[in-house]
This record gives structure tokens, C-alpha cells and sequence, in this order.
């Protein structure tokens, strides 16, 4: 009985030092936010060598796994991340993460070829983000919204609030100095009058992290149907923004054209006049000549000046 014993025993130990040590990655397991540095760390048990292991990520472009280890490769795409050694550990330090450095990521043996076969479980960062928001108007041949909106009286206006983020937002839409919010992320005016221009405001959450929150908002303005109306209820700013700066560019502009056309015609008039009859009368003098030569006389010596 004992000497069965002692052969499994055996048998135990020498299954366990021809096994591959255990890999594990530690890191953090809750959601980070973008732009959070975060370490990951490859472990195994006390007796294994780390210098004999690298960091991994798999590429989806290239449907490759990327070795990582600075010490070996270039790495212009991963410029923000660092794999250190240092008393033994294995560490892969990644600042400032973005969604596309989530991973995966996994830590193998190097100069292996039977790398599968030493390998951690792939590990994933859940990495949230909210990014800026943008407008986008519906139905007309400029979608953009900038921080001035103007529409005509009576037309309806539709407005789209989007904002790239990890998981989708919760939009809501609220006015300046109202008593209203709308959970939507579309802002829809039938019938626009002069009483719903105002400041409007888009206000995107992240469904996870409440306090992942981003706003932004706009001025709408209502031009009314009748002219003498609109003059009437004009402001200085709008005045000087849709007359007079334009009346005062158009003014420097025919004054620049006129001192042009004056300088150009003064030019024209101090150029010297030459008489083709007084020109005709004049008579060469040719070098080695006593006398003139008369200027209808064809030469081909050179003329003396």
C-alpha cells in the first residue's frame, strides 16, 4: 500500500515541474475612464523568471498578435505605453488610454515556439468615454448649427444631438429660462415665432457614469415675415452685423479700386513722349567720321556714342 502511494506521489511531482507555469494578468476589472493612466501586470508564481515573458495585444487590422516589449520593437502605433522590468515583475503601463487600447492583451512566453501553449486568458480594459457633442440640422442643404441660428418665421426646425460615446447617451434638450426638459436627442419647433427664440441646450450622460456629462448649446433667432418689423425690432448688434459691416467693406473696397486706377494713370502720364519726326531728322555719327551721315543712309557699322 505504501509503495502505491509513494508511485503517485511520485508521478505528481514530476507532473507538476514539467507543467508550464500559470500566467495571470492583473489589471483593473471595473471600467476606467478615457484618458486614465492604467498598469497591467503579468504574475506567475514566485520561482518563475519574468524576463522569460512579454506582453502581447491583438491587432485587429492585422489579425495578429503585436509583441509589446520595447526592448524588441519599434512600436510607432503604440507610442503611449511602456513595458518595464523591474525587481522581477513584469509591468505594461498605458497612459492617457483611448477606446482603441481597451486590448485585448495577454501575457506569453518569448523565443518559444509553442507560445499558444504558454499563454494568459486574453484580458479586456472596459474603458468609458463621452465626447463632444455636435448639432445637425435636418432637411435643409446646410446641415451645420452654429452658435447663431437664424430661421424664418413660421418655418419649422428640426435639430439632431449627437455625441460619440462607449455606451449610447441619455440626451436631454432644455430652453433658457424655460420651465421644460425633453428626454430626447432631437429638438423639433413647428411654426417657430419670436417667442421661442432664446438659448437652447443639448445635454448628453453617460447611462453608466452620471458624472460623464457634456453640453453644449446654441442661440436661436427668429427673423419675422414683415420688413418694416424686422428693422423695428433689430438690435445695434444685429444692425451693425448684417448692414453695416458689410456697407463698410463694400466702401473700402471702391476706394481701394479708385486710388489704384489714379496711381496707375499717373504712372501712364510721366512716361517720356517720343516724336517718330524728330527722330527721323536726327543723323548718326559712326566712328572715324568727320561729318554726318545722313539718316537715311542704311549702315551696318556700329554707331559711336
Amino acid at each position: 500500500m505504501k509503495c502505491v502511494v509513494w508511485v503517485i506521489s511520485l508521478l505528481c511531482v514530476l507532473n507538476t515541474q514539467g507543467a508550464p507555469p500559470v500566467l495571470q494578468v492583473s489589471g483593473p476589472r471595473a471600467p476606467v475612464l478615457e484618458g486614465e493612466d492604467v498598469t497591467l501586470e503579468c504574475v506567475s508564481d514566485p520561482k518563475t523568471d519574468m524576463d522569460e515573458f512579454t506582453f502581447q495585444k491583438y491587432s485587429k487590422w492585422m489579425k495578429t498578435w503585436i509583441d509589446l516589449d520595447t526592448g524588441r520593437y519599434f512600436r510607432c502605433w503604440y507610442y503611449n505605453l511602456n513595458v518595464t522590468r523591474e525587481y522581477g515583475r513584469l509591468l505594461l503601463q498605458l497612459k492617457d488610454i483611448s477606446e482603441w487600447q481597451s486590448g485585448p492583451y495577454r501575457c506569453v512566453s518569448n523565443g518559444n515556439q509553442s507560445r499558444e501553449n504558454e499563454a494568459s486568458e486574453n484580458v479586456t480594459i472596459p474603458v468609458y468615454y463621452l465626447r463632444d457633442i455636435y448639432f445637425q440640422r435636418a432637411e435643409t442643404w446646410n446641415p451645420n448649427v452654429g452658435d447663431v441660428l437664424l430661421v424664418d418665421e413660421g418655418s419649422d426646425v428640426t435639430i439632431k444631438c449627437s455625441a460619440a460615446s462607449s455606451l449610447e447617451p441619455y440626451y436631454e434638450w432644455s430652453q433658457q429660462f424655460g420651465d421644460w426638459i425633453m428626454p430626447s436627442d432631437t429638438l423639433y419647433l413647428t411654426k417657430v415665432n419670436p417667442e421661442q427664440a432664446g438659448r437652447y441646450t443639448c445635454q448628453a450622460r453617460h447611462p453608466e457614469d452620471y458624472d460623464l456629462v457634456k453640453t453644449k448649446s446654441f442661440s436661436l433667432r427668429v427673423i419675422p415675415k414683415h420688413t418694416e418689423y424686422l428693422y423695428a425690432g433689430a438690435g445695434v448688434e444685429d444692425f451693425l452685423l448684417y448692414i453695416a459691416a458689410p456697407a463698410v467693406m463694400l466702401l473700402l473696397l471702391v476706394i481701394t479700386l479708385l486710388v489704384l486706377c489714379i496711381r496707375h494713370r499717373n504712372r501712364q502720364m510721366r512716361k517720356p513722349h517720343i516724336s517718330w519726326v524728330n527722330t527721323e531728322k536726327r543723323s548718326p555719327i559712326y566712328k572715324g567720321s568727320a561729318e554726318s551721315v545722313c539718316a537715311t543712309t542704311s549702315d551696318t557699322q556700329p554707331l559711336f556714342m
